[in-house]
């Protein structure tokens, strides 16, 4: 397996893409992962610039735009960042989508699972990559994933740059908007999935009494608003946007940790909460809080705990909560040493900032299902 990651800051989408192509080109990529900031998705220029330089009509682009990207050399917040992979005929790669996302998510993931599935004779990838139009609830696609496949889907809900107002999705030379898009791999490879989200609680654990959509109503028989107060003993802010976090409580699977973000911007006046993704009534929550010294060092102590015995690993790619970005600041290249230090300096990455991350916990029997998260890291070794 040959792979190879490259990042630019060319203002210009097309010239931008051609540098990426040109520096990919000699690896010949059969799958192009795109991450990029808002500003190159006017139009597909970035897409055709990249395939111009290729000169290969069969190389597969998937991928979407972020609150900046991640890449080898570190996290920026404008440009864009690329990893090609060539399995040498190993693997086979299919990209779907399906639109009509917002308002109707099952039936969008559900079309385009169908629609990746056919493109595999009717069986499963061994591994699934998604990006979705973040204006949804996301965690209605969470449900579709459980249900629809088995395979182990990661990926993420594609961002703005910290606007909350537009996003955009790759697939081969389309820009989609208001869809998901599916990757599907199938073949001779290994990867890991490694999953870092531990906060610390704060108060004590409150249940959802009513909940619509994306938004909490009340918690403890309270407005969602109060039980936050109630509980940390401040209101929420603006400034609290993707750092106050409720964690979903699973008391049949404990090590099964999800946890939604609250956004002050979709809360309502009369108490409730906006939340990335939703929580159905009748679970337990707990308000938990993220410091940049526990984050890190989570991130630190899986990666450098990671096997490498049986994978062998030659690339991998980072999905990160724009909340962690965020908190982090300037420490942000921190989510990205950890992987050299373990791989090696020049090892190739790319991914991006995102509005929502998607991928398994591993536990005891293997992989969880999909699940939705947020304040979450999530890095995907591929071998």
């Amino acid at each position: 397996m040959k792979s190879l990651s490259v990042s630019t800051q060319i203002p210009d989408p097309y010239r931008a893409g051609l540098e990426l192509g040109y520096a990919l080109k000699p690896i010949k990529p059969e799958v192009v992962f795109l991450f990029c900031t808002i500003h190159y998705t006017e139009n597909n220029e970035i897409l055709t610039g990249i395939l111009d330089a290729l000169e290969q009509e069969d190389t597969i682009i998937f991928g979407n735009s972020g609150d900046g990207f991640y890449e080898t050399k570190g996290a920026s917040e404008l440009g864009a960042a690329t990893l090609g992979i060539n399995s040498e005929g190993k693997v086979a790669w299919h990209i779907t989508s399906a639109n009509g996302l917002e308002t109707e998510p099952e039936n969008c993931t559900t079309t385009a699972i169908s629609n990746l599935k056919a493109k595999f004779n009717n069986t499963e990838p061994d591994l699934c990559w998604i990006a979705a139009d973040f204006r949804t609830d996301a965690s209605r696609i969470e449900a579709t994933l459980q249900t629809a496949l088995k395979a182990p889907v990661v990926g993420g809900m594609a961002a703005d740059d910290n606007r909350m107002s537009d996003c955009a999705l790759f697939k081969n030379d389309e820009i989609l908007r208001n869809a998901v898009v599916l990757l599907g791999a199938q073949g001779d490879f290994s990867y890991d999935i490694i999953i870092a989200n531990t906060l610390s609680g704060v108060g004590q654990p409150g249940t959802i009494n009513s909940a619509h959509g994306t938004h909490i109503n009340t918690i403890d028989n309270i407005d969602a608003m109060s039980f936050i107060e109630r509980e940390t003993g401040k209101p929420v802010l603006q400034s609290d946007r993707g750092v106050t976090s409720l964690t979903v409580i699973d008391e049949d699977q404990p090590e099964i940790k999800r946890i939604r973000s609250i956004v002050p911007d979709l809360s309502a006046a009369e108490g409730s909460l906006g939340l990335y993704g939703g929580i159905e009534t009748g679970k337990r929550v707990q308000v938990c809080l993220a410091t940049p010294e526990q984050m890190l060092n989570e991130v630190r102590q899986k990666c450098l705990a990671s096997s490498t015995h049986a994978l062998d690993p030659k690339a991998g790619i980072i999905i990160s909560c724009a909340g962690r970005k965020w908190l982090l600041g300037e420490q942000i290249q921190d989510e990205i040493k950890p992987v050299n230090e373990k791989f090696g300096a020049g090892f190739p990455i790319a991914g991006f900032p995102s509005f929502g991350e998607i991928g398994p916990i591993k536990t005891g029997s293997g992989y969880s299902r999909p699940l939705f998260h947020n304040m979450t890291y999530v890095l995907v070794l591929i071998g």
